[in-house]
């Protein structure tokens, strides 16, 4: 071979083993191990997947960074190692760990909340705490908490870019991004409830009227009208559901009930429910010592409004992270405020149902006579007034369909609302389904047309 030849061959060579060497030295690494508490035994032949994410971008897929694959991984915990390059990461960005055990193609186990690790604070280290996931999922949706995207049309920009969060405790976090608006994003938070069919999803706010969404399948979500019925267009209003829980921290005004113990506060948000730590930053102080200078006793709670967010933040002690809030700007304390009830799915049974609509028009009340309302009995009976007469009868139902017989009324002439009356009973006698929405309830015959919607007033 020619001398020229070979020395260049071989200074090629050596140029490419440092530039790979070179390569491998600019490599980091997340770490850690995966694992889970319940006292059961992984399959001799599970796998392990254990990803790097990038979970910026609201509205769209996470993006893989990274990964790490065992075959016959045995029992737990898990130790695991992601390389990925540096110059891969923005400390802009947002990035977090999952993992996934598997049996064939069976999930067994997957992380229940968002590990973030390398910007924003978080370290390159993580302990992952897997939760076994049931053979018959418990909600239509599956297993929570997950992350749903979409964007949905607007009347006035291009899109609406949706961020939705579903956690496993009945709270939601929501995110609406206006494309080409000045301003926002808007974040809402608060409690979704399942209809009583499962076919829906109630989300109660901070916004005037509740949002409704359909559940068309575990990962796909479709937006409702106000009034809960199909919106009819070759438009999408459909969210998917992403692979990963992709992290949110909503920032808006917050009302809760704070409370300062043993040098640490800790605020119950109204909406949601979440009782969190607050961090010791921003305007803390000035919550503190409004909080200090009012309170009668020792760590009682106290309403308090304030400006603020919900971040992912690692405990003084314990695994992590956790739910926290911030308080950006505090507005003021109202000792004599206490937070609402929490909105819950009205019971069928035993509840005094109040009728607020009758096929397309609202009920009308005449003054001295009695509102139209329905009460089912667990013994079957069924009592109430049309607005003029009583009501009795029996009732059957079962997983959403709804009978009734033997339906009687009294025979009193009332000054008002006759016709109504009879257009009650009418619409009693057609239908043969009904759905529970939080707190309200509706009826459709067997074309699915809405005839009687109620709401529930008292609970017994």
């Amino acid at each position: 071979m020619d001398m020229r030849i070979l020395l260049g061959t071989l200074v090629l060579l050596a140029l490419t083993s440092g530039a790979t060497m070179a390569s491998e030295l600019e490599m980091a690494e997340v770490n850690g191990e995966a694992l889970y508490f319940e006292r059961i035994a992984a399959p001799p032949n599970a796998r392990l997947e254990v990803v790097l994410y990038d979970v910026s971008r609201a509205g769209a897929p996470a993006i893989r960074l990274g990964e790490m694959i065992v075959e016959n991984a045995g029992q737990p915990p898990y130790a695991f190692r992601i390389q990925y390059s540096p110059s891969q990461i923005d400390p802009r960005h947002t990035y977090s760990v999952a993992a996934r055990l598997y049996d064939g193609d069976r999930l067994l186990f997957v992380t229940d909340q968002v590990h973030q690790v390398i910007t924003r604070g978080f370290p390159s280290t993580a302990t992952l705490r897997m939760r076994r996931v049931e053979s018959t999922p418990a909600h239509p949706l599956g297993e929570l908490p997950a992350t749903f995207t979409g964007t949905l049309p607007c009347a006035s920009c291009p899109g609406i870019d949706y961020h939705l969060n579903l956690l496993d405790d009945g709270v939601y976090f929501l995110r609406q991004a206006y494309q080409d608006r000045e301003g926002g994003p808007f974040d809402d938070i608060g409690r979704y409830l399942l209809s009583s069919d499962g076919d829906q999803l109630t989300f109660y706010g901070g916004r005037e009227a509740p949002l409704r969404l359909a559940i068309l399948a575990p990962d796909t979500l479709r937006l409702l009208d106000r009034d809960g019925g199909h919106i009819e267009s070759e438009l999408n209003y459909n969210l998917s559901r992403q692979p990963e829980l992709q992290p949110l921290e909503p920032r808006l005004l917050l009302g809760g009930m704070y409370r300062y113990m043993a040098g640490a506060g800790r605020f119950r948000e109204c909406l949601t429910g979440l009782d969190m730590p607050v961090a010791t930053e921003a305007d803390n102080r000035a919550l503190e010592e409004a909080y200090l200078a009012v309170r009668e006793q020792p760590g009682e709670e106290m309403r308090a409004s304030l400006e603020g967010r919900i971040a992912q933040r690692m405990p003084m002690e314990g695994p992590g992270p956790v739910l926290t809030f911030v308080p950006e700007r505090f507005i003021g304390v109202s000792p004599e405020l206490k937070c609402p009830p929490a909105i819950q799915l009205a019971d069928f049974k035993n509840t005094y149902w109040r009728a607020s609509l009758l096929d397309t028009e609202a009920v009308q009340r005449a003054q001295n006579q009695p509102e139209p309302n329905l009460v089912f009995h667990e013994d079957g009976r069924l009592a109430g007034s049309d607005g003029c007469n009583r009501i009795i009868g029996s009732y059957e139902e079962e997983r959403g369909t709804l009978a009734f017989s033997g339906l009687a009324t009294t025979r009193k002439a009332c000054p008002e609302g006759m016709q109504q009356a009879s257009r009650f009973l009418q619409a009693l006698e057609e239908v043969s389904q009904y759905q529970i929405i939080g707190h309200h309830m509706e009826m459709r015959d067997e074309s699915g047309k809405l005839r009687l919607r109620f709401e529930a007033v008292a609970l017994y």
